[in-house]
């Protein structure tokens, strides 16, 4: 399928913000909303968003996430979408979604953690450029550090998708933690993957992950140490790890450590990816750290596992 890059954003576009999983936070959505308006976007809350629907875990019943998320694709006044937050759902409406319309309608896609299950639907239905990256919903309750590097990471992903930044080189920033090998070697692939339940939870659907021949970005949270290695194990059985060229290991954080003697995260994830026998990197802050940059899912990028390099290898806009 032909790859799709989204228009980029301009100043005064008008970018719907929706909740397709769980609902945001009514603070944390504001303080993102604000960072919207302040780098010169017009903002266009959906339904999900904008009314009090709440249903369980779930930002609105399956029908409203999904009618919102089509409404977000559809019409045309709205240049690009946005996810409020992630937590749980997507995998609940994905086949509510009209993917042949949204096809024909590119635009900046971006969020992480449960979004996962759209990019992995936008990527391969779609063909579309996607973007794994700050959610609108920053969270007032993880204390006014996060609060600030998630600020930042927000204002540069809409740098980027506004094409006022090129993204060439995918690194950590200051803060963050030192990328370390697991496998040499170099590779070249586009990019795909998130987070690791969504991933195993689609296996045998329609939306089940393709992995050959790409580069596998790989994050997870607030997962027993049991279920990481059950579930990079459901990845081994399928071959996604060995028909992958390269994985990149992201953030693995609020680990579940169990009350026995168990493997640690980096013991398992070295034995599980590691003996794939892939390129790969550990340590990529992306996920629920402290720090979220942008990575463009389906675009071309480049690995080099033994210097730890990234290198983003076409625009991820047009």
């Amino acid at each position: 399928m032909k790859v799709q890059r989204p228009p980029k954003l301009k100043k005064n576009s008008k970018v719907a913000v929706i909740s397709p999983s769980s609902n945001p936070d009514h603070v944390g959505i504001k303080i993102g909303i604000d960072i919207l308006k302040k780098s010169g976007l017009r903002v266009e809350l959906g339904d999900t968003t904008r009314k009090l629907m709440t249903v369980g875990t779930l930002a609105a019943t399956d029908k409203a996430r999904a009618d919102d998320f089509n409404w977000a694709f559809e019409d045309d006044t709205v240049d690009g979408v946005l996810c409020a937050t992630g937590g749980y759902g997507s995998m609940r409406i994905l086949d509510l979604l009209d993917f042949d319309m949204i096809k024909d309608h590119p635009k900046p896609f971006m969020g992480f953690s449960d979004i996962t299950g759209y990019h992995m639907a936008l990527n391969q239905l779609c063909g579309m450029v996607t973007f794994h990256g700050p959610l609108v919903d920053i969270d007032p309750s993880k204390g006014e550090e996060f609060i600030k590097t998630q600020s930042e990471d927000l204002k540069r992903a809409v740098r980027l998708l506004m094409g006022q930044e090129e993204l060439h080189e995918v690194s950590n920033p200051p803060g963050g933690m030192m990328l370390m090998t697991i496998n040499d070697g170099k590779a070249t692939g586009r990019l795909c993957g998130g987070n690791l339940t969504l991933m195993t939870g689609t296996l045998g659907s329609k939306y089940e992950l393709d992995t050959k021949d790409k580069v596998l970005l790989v994050e997870e949270v607030k997962e027993t140490y049991y279920y990481i290695e059950f579930h990079l194990t459901q990845l081994r059985l399928c071959k996604k790890l060995e028909q992958a060229r390269a994985v990149l290991v992201g953030e693995i954080s609020d680990t579940l450590k169990p009350e026995g003697p168990y493997p640690s995260v980096e013991e398992i994830v070295r034995e599980r990816v590691g003996g794939a026998g892939r390129p790969a990197i550990w340590g990529l802050c992306a996920g629920h750290g402290m720090y979220n940059g942008l990575l463009p899912l389906n675009a071309k990028v480049a690995v080099d596992a033994t210097e730890r390099e990234i290198t983003v290898l076409e625009p991820i806009v047009e």
